[in-house]
């Protein structure tokens, strides 16, 4: 009786085995941000001076890149005093992305190895809105409510779609 081979043949198996698949998905909430004065409303010099909040939905309806947060959700504060505006209780925008792998290894006589490899960072070539204007670069998560472009997101996080390619000989 004959043997049934089927799809695994030795030109199958040649082409099909040896492949490696790696992957990190990052996710994250948005970074805290914290609406500033952008002045020394209390006549004090302390800088970062919050302000007041006066309505409970900072972000407003829309929640969109050009409307983040409401600017009529906060008002300067009293000359002399302090604002009311709590610490970290915003987020900006969040984060995700899916990074990738494929090699393959190739042996070459008993002792060598070849490996193909293509890695590709943010895969699905997602755009990450960056946090609301910052006062202070995006090293800080302040935003100055005297700025123009107060509430309004003008940047990205993260990198758009990047892919490279390498091969590794080992011996």
């Amino acid at each position: 009786m004959r043997k049934r081979r089927g799809f695994a043949g030795p030109l199958a198996n040649a082409v099909l085995s040896d492949w490696r698949v790696s992957g990190i998905l990052t996710a994250r909430s948005g970074r805290p941000v914290n609406v500033i004065a952008g002045q020394d409303r209390s006549l004090s010099g302390i800088q970062n001076q919050r302000v007041n909040q006066v309505l409970d939905n900072p972000y407003g309806d829309r929640k969109t890149p050009e409307h983040w947060l409401n600017p009529a959700a906060f008002a300067q504060p009293a000359l002399g005093t302090l604002g009311n505006f709590q610490r970290n209780s915003l987020r900006g925008p969040g984060y995700w992305s899916i990074d990738m792998a494929i090699s393959r290894l190739i042996a070459i006589g008993a002792a060598r190895k070849l490996e193909l490899r293509v890695e590709t960072f943010n895969l699905l070539n997602t755009f990450n809105w960056g946090p609301p204007t910052l006062a202070f670069g995006a090293d800080r998560t302040h935003t100055n409510f005297s700025s123009g472009a107060f509430g309004r997101i003008t940047s990205m996080e993260g990198t758009p779609r990047i892919m490279q390619f390498g091969v590794k000989y080992g011996f």
